[in-house]
């Protein structure tokens, strides 16, 4: 039974967050709203999973911004779809449906975020991706969320560096498909995050061999240190950071073929959720090894004394059939989750 805020509520828990979501919205049904749960279709852990801290008026207020969601699109049901664009409006911001994005800019959020998305898949340590999506909202053009699978209240090196590479992986995205000097001032946040990040494991965490198992102050931005200390300090914080852009540059040049194949997706879909994802990347990951097969079947067909195979196809050619491959994965997923992407 959920007693009074602030005594036996604990917003870190996450069986405490399902237990209030679903008390608000045995509440509302009680009060005879049209408004219920659709029961095959809405899972509450994931809805706790992304909701750390929220008290039980913050959860209250979720299920109500669901439930108007689902009236304004006709619906006699509460579906996931509405649960989660409630907790991104609450967390985020509303849509910003008004904004004009020109399609140079559409195509850069989407590669920049499918960049943070694919290092975090092939990163070890980091958080499963829950959705990507490149629709505005508040400040932002784009996100990449990531759920954690249990609440924690401390986190390993090996997950603060994978953060690391996740967090650059939309700077090094935008520099690998549009060239160095087209990099934007987009990755801002991405960049502060991480230095703060970087810099807390060197002074806070012990998380440098050079700087040594100590604790420095940096609130003065470290002007009570010595010169020396700061500079051993930055030198490491810039040292982890070369590591994470050098990190997430080898995992978006070696996966090419998916960071287009997912950048194209987004372009056509707007969001897709990390189910519709893996299978994307499942079925380019298919197509390429049919067709290095059949490549190996011409060679030992042909022999050593025949003409070379053809050269790989272009980067346009790659792209295109990236993209088919995006749309076919994305539908596909779609209709085996029953859920469609927002956008399609």
């Amino acid at each position: 039974m959920l007693k009074a805020g602030g005594r036996f509520w604990n917003p870190t828990c996450q069986r405490y967050r399902v237990d209030c979501v679903q008390v608000h919205v045995l509440l509302e049904s009680e009060l005879e709203l049209t408004f219920v749960l659709k029961a095959g279709d809405v899972d509450l852990m994931i809805i706790a999973r992304g909701t750390p801290g929220f008290s039980g008026a913050d959860l209250a207020n979720l299920v109500n911004v669901a439930a108007v969601s689902a009236a304004m699109h006709g619906a006699k049901e509460v579906t996931m779809v509405d649960l989660e664009y409630a907790k991104d409006k609450i967390i985020l911001g509303s849509e910003r449906k008004s904004a004009v994005i020109s399609e140079e800019s559409r195509k850069l959020t989407a590669f920049h975020e499918a960049g943070h998305a694919l290092v975090a898949i092939h990163t070890e340590g980091a958080l499963p991706v829950h959705k990507a999506t490149i629709v505005p909202r508040g400040m932002a053009l784009g996100m990449v969320s990531q759920l954690p699978e249990v609440d924690q209240t401390s986190f390993s090196r090996k997950q603060m560096l994978a953060r690391l590479d996740v967090a650059l992986g939309g700077w090094v995205a935008e520099e690998l498909i549009f060239g160095e000097n087209e990099v934007t001032s987009g990755p801002r946040s991405d960049l502060e995050n991480a230095t703060e990040l970087a810099r807390s494991m060197v002074t806070k965490y012990g998380m440098s061999k050079e700087v040594g198992l100590v604790t420095h102050s940096y609130n003065d931005d470290g002007r009570s240190l010595s010169t020396e200390t700061r500079h051993l300090i930055e030198k490491e914080v810039k040292y982890l950071l070369e590591k994470a852009y050098n990190n997430a540059k080898t995992i978006l040049t070696t996966h090419s073929k998916e960071h287009h194949a997912l950048a194209n997706a987004l372009l056509e879909h707007e969001t897709l959720t990390g189910a519709q994802i893996n299978a994307l990347l499942a079925q380019v990951n298919s197509q390429q090894q049919q067709q290095e097969q059949h490549q190996e079947v011409i060679v030992a067909q042909n022999g050593p004394q025949s003409n070379p195979v053809p050269p790989s196809p272009s980067p346009a050619a790659s792209a295109a059939a990236a993209a088919a491959a995006a749309a076919a994965a994305a539908t596909a997923a779609a209709k085996a989750k029953g859920v469609a992407p927002v956008g399609s």
